[in-house]
């Protein structure tokens, strides 16, 4: 098949996956998930239509960088609405679950199920941020206390693993010489992200715009070559271009807060790139090898209880700025990703540092996360009887909701218990 005929087949998936996603049996699948799920049909594990290489891959790779790019000043801009203190306490709890993670990753590589525990061990306290707001505006709980200490761990979620990802998966093999260079770029992206911000003015951004209206749109293209600029920068430095995507993000969002600006960059990523990398990261994914494989099944189980138990234990850090009820829930919300794992797994694979196997789980279990953990943390928020979903599967859902608070209620009763006899 041509690429032309590739591109036609991946833009037919791109159009077709949001109008699935209106469907009443879809409405609440995210929209990336779909895509992953069609571009496995259509790739070599299913009809076997469309192929990655050559330009589809490369233009795969510039979704990637632009996934990134636009997380960066998406997060920037919805941060003033989050607050500091579900941003602060989001931060600890997403340190206790990387400590977490260790000891659960260690586990694992102790009896030879993950070859290089550091990369796997980073990608599952991910959580993702963009598909977060969506469902937490479909729910009514974005603007409440609950949603914002949601936003704020998975805010934590998204940019702590993206820039221990990066220095991580660096191809220098002199580290010391490496980590200085890393320091050195991370200072660099920090002041230009501060000289972004001290440029900002309500002038500029009436400029920029009357600049969106002429027929060059000179502000996209200026934002297109700062974020040109920081891959090669970051390329330059050893680390991982999206960081330098990500950096490049968050600059532009401290430059202006113009918002046909970023519409327009949305519509460029969200409306070709973005989409052209998920379908292509699906044409690319092994779904023989994770079915017929019991060692591969094994590790999909593993990895979808891992992206889980480790929210479970920092949420008692949120008992005094959330009720108990909430608790639970806000694990589940914590521990959906997809993006990054997808992301991560791909350059992990890309340069070696994560086997094969090992990244088909993750994103398997990362499908899950985004299917499962998001209706059953709105099915025990639920108040009332009439906003049970009703139906065979509806019932069983909401069982499994209900024997999930049930553990967790026990699991709360034990800690208090152990706390309170110490002396």
């Amino acid at each position: 098949m041509s690429e032309f005929h590739a591109l036609f087949v991946i833009g037919f998936i791109a159009v077709l996956a949001p109008l699935l996603a209106r469907l009443p049996a879809l409405i609440r699948t995210p929209v990336v998930v779909l895509e992953l799920v069609l571009g496995i049909l259509v790739g070599p594990s299913g009809a076997g239509w469309v192929t990655s290489g050559g330009a589809i891959e490369f233009l795969g790779e510039f979704g990637l960088i632009f996934l990134f790019f636009q997380a960066g000043f998406e997060f920037e801009f919805n941060q003033g609405k989050i607050g500091t203190a579900p941003l602060r306490v989001g931060a600890i709890a997403w340190l206790a679950s990387l400590g977490l993670t260790s000891v659960f990753i260690g586990a694992l590589y102790i009896v030879g199920l993950v070859r290089t525990p550091l990369l796997v061990g980073l990608v599952l306290p991910t959580t993702s941020f963009g598909i977060l707001i969506p469902i937490l505006r479909q729910s009514g709980d974005l603007a409440s206390d609950f949603g914002r200490y949601v936003l704020g761990a998975a805010a934590i979620g998204e940019l702590g693993p993206i820039i221990l990802v990066s220095v991580a998966l660096s191809r220098e093999h002199d580290y010391l010489h490496q980590t200085l260079l890393s320091m050195v770029f991370l200072a660099t992206a920090i002041e230009a992200i501060f000289f972004a911000r001290s440029l900002r003015s309500e002038r500029l951004s009436r400029m920029i715009a009357r600049a969106m209206g002429d027929s060059s749109v000179l502000p996209v293209r200026i934002s297109i070559l700062i974020l040109l600029g920081f891959i090669s920068l970051a390329n330059k430095f050893g680390m991982e271009m999206v960081l330098g995507a990500y950096t490049a993000g968050m600059m532009i969002a401290m430059l202006t807060k113009v918002e046909i600006l970023q519409y327009r960059l949305t519509s460029i990523g969200s409306g070709f790139l973005i989409p052209l990398f998920f379908i292509t990261t699906g044409v690319e994914f092994d779904l023989p090898a994770l079915v017929t494989s019991p060692a591969n099944l094994f590790r999909f189980i593993l990895f979808c209880a891992g992206f889980l138990l480790i929210r479970v234990p920092p949420v008692l850090l949120y008992t005094r700025v959330l009720p108990e009820r909430d608790l639970l829930p806000l694990a589940l919300f914590s521990s959906t990703t997809l993006p990054l794992v997808v992301a991560m797994t791909y350059l992990g694979v890309r340069t070696g540092d994560m086997l094969p196997e090992n990244a088909s789980a993750l994103v398997g279990a990362a499908v899950i996360s985004v299917t499962v953990f998001p209706t059953l943390a709105i099915l025990l928020r639920s108040k009332s009887e009439e906003a049970r979903p009703h139906g065979v599967v509806g019932i069983a859902a909401h069982r499994v909701a209900d024997l999930a608070s049930a553990l967790f209620s026990r699991f709360i009763v034990f800690i208090s218990q152990k706390t309170q006899r110490k002396p």
